[in-house]
């Protein structure tokens, strides 16, 4: 593994992106977008290869990103009463997954759970090193949310918090607001105040000494606008080491990749299987834009993080965005999991970038409410089209749904051991 930058490495590649900030600042993306290349060189050529601490150069250190939002059921209406029977449940948060509302509901292994529970976490704990899991990425609303709470006093704190590291997942359309009139003035805040309860905490991610933020949607807030508060974040914090969610499409420029120590795509959904299905053209498509994504950040300088998902469904909490199903729809015979198999292996392990320590995401350990999971089901209900709606396929749109266990983090396992 290379070593650590030296100091005057880092604080050379620190001033090349506060400059570049400045003068985006002052003169518009648009306008230094033909930055001479040799100062894109210069930048990249102070940045080696491999800079997490204890990474091994020949495996993934595989990310997830972890949602802990949930609370315990309270106490059932009438109306929301799960039906008596082979399906009846607890209903809580399930009400607003998918998972909930098949028939019969495929539940997690630990049931309805609360993100504060000692016991879960322990077991998401394990559940994560069974499948190869290093850190995960929390989601994070800002302080004294119930995120910041159970982040913080809860997961943090836990007797079993050293299995992992820890990384922020900071929820900007929380912070910054619409994206028509995006207001910035919680950003630096914010960050002093991870700087204070989070960053120094033994179990924190650090990639060349530096804790890492994720920030999500840096490409719809960060187009041409927000640089003032983030030249002040820099200035004031510049040892923290930023990752853009900033990756969609076949097209992606360098003047965003240089805002960022590192850009990943947090939606590989909507730009592969939202809009060709749950099939081997949205894995190529994917694995296309992402080599494409990294070959433009490592020219300026800038790591790239692939990331995946087992499949997607949302709509249970919102329309608009068709489900799609964890197998091939276009390969005869395709079983569970093997989307997922098939983006671990073509699409993010061949795209794991030694500018960053070869980190790789999953999205997600447990969000349910888009049904991007990979925490064990209970792994006891048949395989089901039907769910509780009108028709009996609304939810599922007629795709065969498996209470998969612990499928996903075998998989994960068996792709990044």
């Amino acid at each position: 593994m290379v070593g650590s930058m030296s100091d005057r490495e880092e604080k050379k590649t620190s001033l090349a992106r506060r400059d570049f900030l400045v003068a985006a600042t002052v003169a518009g993306l648009g306008a230094v977008a033909g930055t001479p290349a040799r100062a894109a060189d210069q930048t990249a050529s102070a940045r080696p290869a491999s800079r997490l601490p204890g990474a091994n150069e020949k495996k993934p250190f595989v990310g997830v990103y972890y949602y802990p939002w949930y609370s315990a059921p309270r106490a059932v209406s009438e109306r929301d009463a799960a039906p008596v029977g082979p399906s009846a449940a607890p209903v809580g948060w399930t009400r607003k997954t998918l998972r909930g509302r098949l028939e019969p509901k495929h539940l997690p292994k630990r049931g309805v759970y609360s993100s504060l529970d000692a016991e879960t976490i322990a077991d998401h704990l394990a559940q994560s090193r069974r499948g190869n899991v290093d850190f995960w990425a929390v989601s994070w609303w800002g302080p004294n949310h119930k995120t910041d709470t159970a982040f913080k006093n809860h997961i943090l704190t836990h007797a079993d918090a050293g299995k992992l590291k820890y990384a922020m997942l900071y929820e900007s359309t929380g912070r910054f607001g619409s994206f028509s009139n995006p207001r910035y003035t919680r950003l630096l805040d914010d960050f002093q105040y991870m700087a204070e309860h989070y960053f120094k905490n033994p179990h924190y991610l650090k990639i060349e000494g530096k804790p890492v933020v994720f920030i999500y949607l840096t490409r719809v807030y960060f187009r041409d606008r927000g640089l003032d508060a983030l030249r002040r974040l820099r200035e004031q914090l510049p040892d923290v080491y930023l990752i853009g969610d900033d990756v969609f499409g076949p097209k992606y420029r360098p003047e965003y990749a240089r805002l960022w120590d590192a850009v990943t795509a947090y939606d590989g959904y909507g730009q592969s299987l939202r809009g060709a299905g749950a099939t081997r053209a949205a894995v190529q498509r994917l694995k296309e834009n992402y080599a494409n994504a990294r070959k433009i950040a490592n020219g300026v300088g800038t790591g790239f993080i692939p990331c995946v998902s087992p499949g997607y469904n949302d709509k249970a909490v919102r329309q608009g965005h068709p489900g799609r199903a964890r197998y091939f729809q276009d390969v005869p015979g395709s079983r569970e999991g093997d989307l997922f198999r098939a983006m671990l292996r073509d699409v993010a392990l061949p795209n794991v970038d030694p500018l960053t320590g070869n980190v790789m995401m999953v999205n997600s350990f447990n969000e349910w409410y888009e049904d991007t999971q990979i925490e064990a089901t209970a792994g006891t209900a048949p395989p089901t089209t039907k769910d509780n709606s009108d028709s009996g396929e609304f939810y599922t749109e007629g795709d065969i749904y498996t209470d998969y266990g612990y499928l996903y983090l075998n998989l994960l396992r068996e792709a990044t051991k």
